[in-house]
Protein backbone atom coordinates (compact mmCIF):
# COMPACT_ATOMS: atom_id res chain seq x y z
CA UNK A 1 0.00 0.00 0.00
CA UNK A 2 1.20 3.62 -1.13
CA UNK A 3 1.11 6.12 1.72
CA UNK A 4 1.67 9.80 1.87
CA UNK A 5 5.06 9.84 3.52
CA UNK A 6 6.47 7.99 0.31
CA UNK A 7 9.10 9.18 -1.83
CA UNK A 8 7.88 9.55 -5.25
CA UNK A 9 11.20 7.33 -6.72
CA UNK A 10 10.21 4.63 -3.82
CA UNK A 11 6.72 4.05 -5.17
CA UNK A 12 8.02 3.83 -9.11
CA UNK A 13 10.80 1.59 -7.62
CA UNK A 14 8.72 -0.73 -6.08
CA UNK A 15 5.42 -0.29 -8.13
CA UNK A 16 6.37 0.57 -11.75
CA UNK A 17 3.48 0.56 -13.09
CA UNK A 18 2.16 3.64 -11.04
CA UNK A 19 4.20 5.91 -13.46
CA UNK A 20 1.16 5.80 -15.51
CA UNK A 21 -0.93 7.31 -12.72
CA UNK A 22 1.74 10.29 -12.69
CA UNK A 23 2.18 10.99 -15.48
CA UNK A 24 -1.66 11.66 -15.96
CA UNK A 25 -0.57 14.50 -13.30
CA UNK A 26 2.11 15.95 -15.67
CA UNK A 27 -0.29 16.59 -18.07
CA UNK A 28 -2.40 18.40 -15.48
CA UNK A 29 0.49 20.44 -13.77
CA UNK A 30 2.47 20.76 -17.05
CA UNK A 31 5.41 19.68 -15.66
CA UNK A 32 7.42 16.32 -15.27
CA UNK A 33 6.85 15.17 -11.31
CA UNK A 34 9.21 12.29 -11.92
CA UNK A 35 11.72 14.55 -13.18
CA UNK A 36 11.49 17.68 -10.65
CA UNK A 37 10.13 16.51 -7.34
CA UNK A 38 11.75 12.57 -7.80
CA UNK A 39 12.52 12.45 -3.97
CA UNK A 40 9.73 14.04 -2.20
CA UNK A 41 7.01 12.47 -0.34
CA UNK A 42 3.37 12.27 -1.88
CA UNK A 43 2.58 14.64 1.13
CA UNK A 44 5.43 17.16 -0.36
CA UNK A 45 3.86 17.19 -3.71
CA UNK A 46 0.03 17.57 -2.11
CA UNK A 47 1.40 20.86 -0.72
CA UNK A 48 3.77 22.07 -3.07
CA UNK A 49 0.66 21.37 -6.29
CA UNK A 50 -2.35 21.81 -3.97
CA UNK A 51 -3.60 18.60 -5.08
CA UNK A 52 -5.79 16.45 -3.46
CA UNK A 53 -4.23 13.76 -0.98
CA UNK A 54 -6.73 11.24 -0.84
CA UNK A 55 -7.46 10.93 -4.90
CA UNK A 56 -3.63 11.12 -5.59
CA UNK A 57 -3.38 8.21 -3.19
CA UNK A 58 -6.19 6.62 -4.15
CA UNK A 59 -5.48 6.41 -8.35
CA UNK A 60 -1.72 5.40 -7.17
CA UNK A 61 -3.34 2.34 -4.91
CA UNK A 62 -5.97 1.39 -7.67
CA UNK A 63 -3.08 0.92 -10.08
CA UNK A 64 -0.96 -1.36 -7.88
CA UNK A 65 -4.22 -4.03 -7.06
Amino acid sequence: MITGNMSLLDIVAKYPKTEEVFHEYDAILGKCLLCTNLFDSIEDIVKEYKLNSDELLQNLNKNIS
